[in-house]
């Protein structure tokens, strides 16, 4: 390799002529192996004898130090679902006596992008992110440019992804619940969500309900993504006879407001047994307080939603629940952190992972017994999006 023979040969040179990255040079220095082969060992060795590199002793000691701290920022810690993720991640950062950090965004970008700053501030080791949706061109930036603190995302994640992320299989899991919805006989499905701009897991899954109705019959008039994200109204899709029809009902009100819509979506359907899709359990509880006072109509109208599978076990025959799995998400998105952080597997050439965690259908109890219960599983996939 060519270098200016004026000055003292770097990090990156040895790097360059190894071809991998400066922190895999940075672990060689410090005897920190991990699952480095001993043909790299050798590769190292062999390009620092070669070119002469001579390490700034002072600025490795300075490097070398770890905090075994990790920093997390979720969206909003009040969301049960968070405190179930935040329940995995101390689990397995705890065996491995790491201390966990953690700070809430309140579902502002701002501040998650002040709590990131801190955190590195804290001399953390790495970072987990449940964005709040907005902060994209940050992340992206911090991922790509010189050298980050590893960082892993969880349940949302930008597009294309720039780190590993830990996320439920959305779009399947929200087919895979339609495909339950009709086997129960009900004839409209209405998916209940608020904006989803900037907000992955909203949109995969609205994009999933909406090819899903497309696919099973023809598009009725005025149905567009652009509508329904634009001004908040509902696109309708008007299928074949005796097959699930459905709509997307985005509302950024409140509870009155979503109660009127409803109102009027189950008046309009008449004796049609309707299904109320909620997003999240945010949302699902929205519709359980808005349709309260809808008692005349409850009869045919049914419930589903992303949401503890306990709604399922102790609602009686209200609520179907497709169960993500807090825990075992927490628990993946500490061990993909682990690997990058202290185990050696933050190679700048090592592709980015998405890391699916299955979501599990649970359905309303029908004379004391579940009707339907899927076991999860796990799917790593190397890749550049989901």
């Amino acid at each position: 390799m060519k270098r200016d023979s004026g000055r003292k040969p770097s990090m990156g040179d040895v790097a360059a002529a190894v071809g991998v990255s400066k922190t895999t040079i940075s672990r060689y220095l410090h005897g920190e192996y991990g699952y480095m082969s001993d043909e790299t060992k050798a590769r190292i060795e062999a390009a620092i004898k070669e070119l002469g590199y001579r390490p700034n002793r002072m600025a490795q000691g300075l490097k070398s130090t770890v905090s075994n701290m990790v920093g997390v920022t979720i969206a909003d810690i009040g969301n049960p679902f968070s405190s179930q993720m935040l329940k995995g991640i101390q689990q397995e950062l705890r065996a491995r006596d790491i201390q966990l950090l953690v700070s809430d965004s309140n579902n502002d970008p701002a501040i998650e992008r002040a709590n990131i700053e801190a955190l590195l501030d804290a001399q953390v080791d790495g970072l987990i992110v449940n964005t709040v949706g907005g902060n994209d061109a940050y992340l992206t930036a911090y991922c790509t440019g010189g050298e980050p603190k590893p960082m892993v995302m969880l349940d949302r994640f930008v597009r294309p992804l720039v780190c590993d992320c830990v996320a439920t299989n959305n779009h399947e899991a929200t087919v895979e619940m339609l495909d339950h919805v009709a086997a129960q006989g009900f004839s409209h499905v209405v998916f209940v969500t608020r904006s989803d701009r900037g907000v992955s897991t909203r949109s995969i899954r609205r994009e999933a309900v909406e090819r899903y109705l497309a696919g099973r019959g023809t598009s009725g008039g005025g149905a567009s993504a652009d509508g329904v994200l634009g001004d908040g109204t509902s696109g309708d899709v008007s299928l074949d006879e005796g097959a699930l029809s459905g709509e997307v009902l985005v509302y950024d009100g409140g509870v009155d407001d979503l109660r009127a819509r409803l109102a009027a979506v189950v008046g309009e359907r008449g004796v049609g047994r309707v299904c109320l899709f909620a997003n999240n359990e945010e949302s699902m509880r929205d519709v359980m307080e808005a349709m309260s006072e809808l008692d005349g109509e409850r009869g045919h109208v049914g419930v589903c939603a992303f949401a503890d599978e306990r709604w399922a076990r102790y609602s009686g025959e209200g609520i179907t629940c497709l169960d993500q799995q807090p825990v075992l998400m927490g628990r993946t998105v500490a061990k993909a952190l682990l690997a990058r952080t202290y185990d050696g597997g933050d190679d700048e050439a090592s592709v980015a992972e998405a890391i699916a965690v299955d979501g599990v259908v649970v359905a309303a109890r029908n004379d004391g017994h579940l009707l339907c219960e899927v076991p999860a599983q796990l799917h790593i996939h190397a890749s550049t999006r989901l």
